[in-house]
């Protein structure tokens, strides 16, 4: 086996301006079928209109490329134009296929009628929230836009010879949220010509005032067949009424129909949980600027400064340097980092504002022999659970990994076996600036693509090669919360001493009431956004990070960004109301503190995480994380989160599903 590996040397589709041999079979929905009275010209025009939409993106793809326009997840999807008369067929088409018409769903239709006749007159969009992300985006090189659309494609391995298996989904996530969205997936096996369409399955989704949308997995089951080709994509719709924002966007997956019973795997050294492996659903967790340095660690990775002359890793420390992983049987009480598991940017230059993860692996996959590796990309993206939206770390090949994707190193081939192609990475990924706003729960999803040239041994001639692999991590976050060094706490004695001072097994008073806990975690680290200065009315005072939970007289716990002149502070003394709320710039220390053991716990109040600084009462740790999911995971009922404008849409869709339920 040959290992070149030509990075522009893409295999682009051959798409010729046919129409298809079949009509459209096997369009659904989990949760809506295509309605019967759905005419066979509309069938026939959704299989036509695919191949129409599949031209055009291969001639966009190439576009792209041409212009070096792929790094940052930039080719990742195809933008929809409704200007455009088969395009806008294609998208109301595929709505319709799913079960929404203008009849059970006139708002939905309303917007796409509206698009496509400023779009036709030229009427300019309103400058949105999306204006904004894409114009930063651009200088990061990066595709922070409002929505995300992912098509994860990946084969399954099976010892039937005759049958490939593959498995599919359509995603969608829009940051913040969306009044309406939809996705679709569908798969289809095509000749290599690409002039035929049979049709394999589809699945769709809709949601309302939702976050992050993933249809059902597609399952794929097809022939065996050197000369087909799987052709699967992908659908997505958003709208959000208050903003005025939209998306519409087109993707595509392929891949060759093997029998795969061989490997083709993303296998992660790192990230993985590497503290608290024996807790339930316990994070992958990486700290950015401060985290737990003793009691109960729960940082696998932190940021913090390496010495260039002694090799030694302060972790939670300034100047940061880069990111480096716990050494679990060492940390039992201190937070220790391992060796040889450290990472730095490629430039040497650390930048606390971004986004970083560690990546070390292997990427393997089995080609048949006599095969030229043409390219390999790959990409990795955060989609953000809670909030919406996605961190992309890009698709290019053989870039720098602060502006690449996963961080490939040279492929080689297996010693014992030589089909087997091993492709190693190793690096840090930059996500750019840091689009989390710190407390979030993601979901890590990362694909490898690999494209050959092999001979067929049946006849002597070349064909192209393309296998596929998505690898998801789900249970990730990353975290950060703290008071300003200097900040004097209340021990359960009543003395007061400053926050730097304060060690695991000290108790610190809980609330007015003479409940005292014990201090099971010290957390510490830097601050490099403006920290929050309060100041009230009786002359107290206390600088705290943006996000960290302090107790109001009348609006319960909130974060402290979050607090303005008037609102009254819970204080030993009483209450106290504000006369100023601050942001002014930090270069010190910031600490924090988990609360309570687990027999003190449960003899205490279920909101009795808090302590005094500087007389204020404040939240720990965990009381700064349940606030955080409060706020995030929002649970009052959808229509009370969805613009009017959607009610009517919301409610059919309702009545539609509880119909298909019977």
């Amino acid at each position: 086996m040959k290992l070149t590996l030509n990075a522009s040397s893409r295999m682009l589709p051959r798409l010729a301006p046919a129409l298809l041999c079949l009509a459209m079979a096997g369009s659904g929905c989990s949760q809506q079928k295509m309605p019967a009275q759905q005419q066979e010209a509309d069938k026939q025009a959704l299989v036509a209109d695919s191949l129409y939409m599949a031209r055009l993106y291969a001639g966009w793809e190439q576009q792209v490329e041409s212009q070096g326009l792929r790094r940052g997840g930039r080719a990742s999807h195809m933008e929809i134009d409704l200007s455009d008369d088969t395009q806008y067929r294609f998208v109301t088409n595929r709505l319709q296929a799913a079960g929404s018409t203008p009849k059970n769903s006139p708002q939905l239709f309303r917007k796409l009628e509206k698009l496509r006749k400023d779009k036709k007159s030229g009427t300019p969009r309103i400058h949105t929230r999306e204006d904004r992300l894409a114009s930063a985006a651009a200088e990061e090189g990066a595709e922070n836009t409002w929505c995300g659309h992912l098509l994860p494609l990946t084969d399954v391995a099976n010892s039937d010879k005759t049958v490939a298996k593959f498995q599919a989904s359509g995603l969608v996530t829009c940051f913040d949220g969306s009044d309406y969205a939809f996705a679709n997936v569908t798969a289809f096996a095509t000749n290599r010509e690409r002039t035929q369409f049979r049709v394999l399955g589809a699945e769709s989704l809709e949601e309302y005032a939702g976050v992050v949308l993933e249809t059902p997995p597609l399952d794929i089951n097809v022939a065996v067949n050197p000369d087909e080709e799987l052709f699967v994509d992908s659908l997505a719709v958003a709208f959000d009424e208050e903003t005025g924002e939209s998306h519409l966007s087109y993707a595509v997956a392929e891949s060759s129909l093997l029998a795969v019973d061989d490997v083709n795997t993303i296998g992660f050294l790192h990230p993985k949980e590497l503290i608290g492996r024996h807790l339930p659903d316990n994070p992958i967790r990486t700290c950015l600027e401060r985290g737990s340095v003793a009691g109960f660690l729960d940082c696998d990775y932190t940021s913090g400064s390496k010495d260039p002359a002694t090799g030694a890793f302060r972790p939670f420390a300034a100047p940061f340097t880069g990111v480096a992983a716990v050494d679990a049987e060492a940390s039992r009480t201190l937070w220790v980092p391992a060796k040889n598991a450290y990472w730095e940017p490629s430039n040497g230059s650390y930048d606390i504002s971004r986004l970083y993860l560690p990546m070390r692996g292997t990427y393997q996959v089995t080609l048949p022999s006599d095969c030229t590796l043409n390219a390999l990309t790959s990409d990795a993206t955060i989609v953000l659970l809670e909030r919406g939206g996605r961190c992309s770390a890009g698709t290019a090949p053989g870039t720098s990994v602060l502006k690449g994707s996963i961080p490939f190193k040279t492929p080689f081939l297996d010693d014992y076996n030589r089909t087997l192609l091993n492709v190693p990475f190793d690096g840090l990924v930059d996500f750019g600036k840091d689009c989390l706003a710190v407390y979030q729960n993601v979901r890590l999803m990362t694909r490898a693509t690999m494209r050959a040239t092999c001979v067929d041994y049946r006849t002597g001639n070349t064909r192209t090669l393309t296998r596929s692999r998505f690898e998801n991590i789900e249970n990730l976050d990353w975290r950060n919360a703290c008071l300003a060094e200097g900040t004097r706490v209340t021990k359960a004695d009543g003395s007061q001493v400053p926050v730097e001072q304060v060690k695991v097994g000290d108790k610190l008073l809980a609330n007015g009431k003479g409940l005292a806990l014990t201090v099971t975690t010290v957390s510490r680290g830097a601050e490099s956004k403006p920290i929050v200065k309060l100041r009230d009315a009786l002359g107290g005072e206390v600088m705290v990070t943006q996000t960290h939970p302090m107790l109001t007289a009348s609006r319960g716990v909130v974060q402290a960004g979050e607090l303005k002149v008037g609102d009254a502070l819970l204080t030993r003394t009483g209450s106290a109301k504000l006369v100023g709320v601050e942001r002014v710039p930090y270069a010190g220390q910031v600490f924090n503190f988990a609360l309570g053991t687990k027999e003190e716990l449960a003899q205490a109040p279920a909101e009795a995480r808090t302590l005094y600084a500087n007389g204020y009462l404040v939240g720990d740790s965990q009381m700064q994380s349940t606030l955080e999911k409060q706020r995030t995971q929002d649970s009052r009922e959808v229509l009370t989160r969805l613009n009017g404008a959607w009610h009517e849409d919301f409610r059919r869709h309702q009545e539609r599903n509880t119909s298909a339920r019977r």
